[in-house]
C-alpha cells in the first residue's frame, strides 16, 4: 500500500497528558479532551487516512490498572473484527504507565499482523507548543503505512518495541528509550524501520488471550531492605514477585539476606523472577555468588527483560498456569520479542 491510497485506522483514546486540560478548581492538569478535540489539533485534510474513533477512558495513566489493559485489548479485538480492512490501531495513553499497558497488549494480542501503536505527549495537546499533535500524527502514519506487525511506542520521532521500552525522562520530549536493542525505527521523510522487527502480515489470524493474574509484585532491592518484606508480600496474597536486583541480578546474601525469603515464597507457591535495576544489560544470576544464591533457591532470571515487561509477562503467564515447570518454561520463551533469544521474534508460542 502506498501513502497515496486511503488507509483505515482506529484511534483509541484513554486519557493521559496528551488529552489533559487545566482544572481551575484543583489548579492541576487532568484528562479532559475528547477524541475529536485531539484530532482538531492535527493538520487539516488527512485525505489518505480515515480515522475510526473510539473513546475508552479519561484516565491519568497513574490510575491505570490491569483490568484496563484487558478492556483495551478487548476493544482492539472488537474493532478488528468489525472492520476487516483496518490497517492499524493507535492508542493515545499517558506516558507514566505506557510501557506497562503496551507490554500487556503485546502479550494479550499476538499475531495481530498489523501495528498497534501507543503514543502520548509530555505537554498537553491543548497547549500550543505541545508535542502531542506531532506524536499522534506520527503514530497514525506508522499505523497506516508502517511495515510492522507488532505493538510499538511511537514518540519523538522514534519507534520502540513496546516490551523493550522504558520511560527515562520526565520533562524532555524524548521521554522513551529502547533498552537493548536499538529502537525499531525512526520517523523521517520516510518511515525507516530496522531489521529484527515483526513485519506486517495481514493474512495472520490474531490470537487474543487476556488472561492475567494481577497478584504480581515488583520489589526494588536497596541496602537495608528487610527480608521480612518478602513474607509480607506473600501474606498479602501475591502469586508472583519480580525482584529488581543490583547489577546482573545480585541480592544480599549476608546481612539482611533475601535467600530465605525467596525460598519461603517458592515453597508457598509464589514465583520469583529477578531482574536488573540497570537500564541496559541483563540479569545473569550465574556471574556472582550473590546472584547464584538466588538461582539456587529457585528464583528465575528475567534475562534482559525490563522490569515492567517481566512483571506483565509473569502476570500473563500466571493467568494461564501455576504449575511450576510450566511457569518456568513460559518465562523462558520470548513470545513478542521481550527478551533476546535464538528464535524469530513474533514466532507463535502457545501457552
Amino acid at each position: 500500500m502506498t501513502t497515496e491510497e486511503t488507509a483505515k485506522i482506529c484511534l483509541m483514546t484513554t486519557g493521559g497528558t496528551i488529552s489533559s486540560i487545566y482544572d481551575e478548581r484543583t489548579q492541576a492538569l487532568r484528562p479532559g479532551l475528547a477524541v475529536d478535540e485531539l484530532l482538531e489539533r492535527l493538520p487539516k485534510g488527512l485525505r489518505n487516512i480515515e480515522v475510526i474513533k473510539r473513546e475508552l477512558f479519561q484516565l491519568d495513566s497513574a490510575n491505570a490498572q490491569p483490568h484496563h489493559w484487558q478492556t483495551l485489548a478487548g476493544a482492539i479485538k472488537q474493532v478488528s473484527e468489525e472492520i476487516k480492512d483496518l490497517r492499524g490501531i493507535v492508542v493515545s495513553h499517558g506516558t507514566d504507565t505506557m510501557t506497562y499497558s503496551s507490554a500487556a497488549v503485546s502479550f494479550m494480542i499476538q499475531n495481530f499482523g498489523k501495528p498497534i501503536v501507543f503514543t502520548g505527549a509530555q505537554i498537553p495537546a491543548s497547549i500550543p507548543w505541545s508535542d502531542g499533535p506531532r506524536n499522534l500524527l506520527d503514530a497514525m502514519r506508522v499505523a497506516a503505512f508502517g511495515d510492522l506487525g507488532e505493538t510499538v511506542i511511537v514518540f519523538n520521532g522514534e519507534i520502540h518495541r513496546a516490551t523493550r521500552a522504558k520511560k527515562v525522562r520526565v520533562n524532555s520530549y524524548d521521554a522513551f528509550d529502547s533498552m537493548d536493542p536499538s529502537p525499531t525505527g525512526i520517523l523521517a521523510r520516510d518511515i525507516v524501520l530496522y531489521e529484527g522487527r515483526i513485519r506486517r502480515n495481514m493474512s495472520l489470524i490474531p490470537r487474543f488471550d487476556t488472561r492475567l493474574d494481577d497478584r504480581v509484585f515488583l520489589l526494588k532491592v536497596f541496602p537495608g531492605l528487610p527480608p521480612q518484606a518478602l513474607a509480607k508480600i506473600i501474606d498479602m496474597g501475591y502469586h508472583g514477585i519480580v525482584i529488581e536486583g543490583f547489577g546482573s541480578g545480585n541480592i544480599p546474601t549476608d546481612e539482611n539476606a533475601l535467600t530465605g525469603g525467596i525460598l519461603q515464597a517458592m515453597d508457598q507457591g509464589c514465583f520469583v523472577v529477578v531482574s536488573s535495576q540497570c537500564a541496559f544489560g541483563q540479569a545473569d544470576l550465574s556471574v556472582y555468588e550473590v546472584g547464584h544464591a538466588a538461582m539456587d533457591v529457585g528464583a528465575m532470571s528475567a534475562y534482559d527483560m525490563t522490569s515492567e515487561a517481566a512483571l506483565v509477562k509473569l502476570a500473563w503467564v500466571l493467568g494461564h498456569t501455576r504449575e511450576p515447570d510450566r511457569v518456568r518454561d513460559m518465562m523462558g520463551i520470548s513470545y513478542v520479542g521481550e527478551m533476546s533469544y535464538s528464535g524469530t521474534p513474533g514466532q507463535l508460542h502457545a501457552p
